[in-house]
């Protein structure tokens, strides 16, 4: 079984991100996977794209005297 709808998101760096939702069931094995997609070049996918290298960052900084 597939459930489908539109979820909206608030992310402290990027913002509000409205992104299709795809819920598949598996009810025998009382399971489900939650796909959260955004169409190429609309602003959710920008952000996606954005978060997948701020992720990635160490925003920290290491000043001589300073702390972390």
């Amino acid at each position: 079984m597939r459930r489908s709808s539109t979820k909206r998101m608030i992310h402290p760096v990027v913002g509000a991100i409205e992104l299709h939702c795809d819920i598949l069931l598996v009810p025998e094995l009382d399971q489900r996977v939650v796909l959260y997609t955004a169409a190429p070049g609309t602003s959710a996918h920008e952000a996606l794209q954005l978060l997948r290298v701020v992720g990635t960052q160490d925003l920290t900084t290491n000043a001589p005297g300073g702390t972390a």
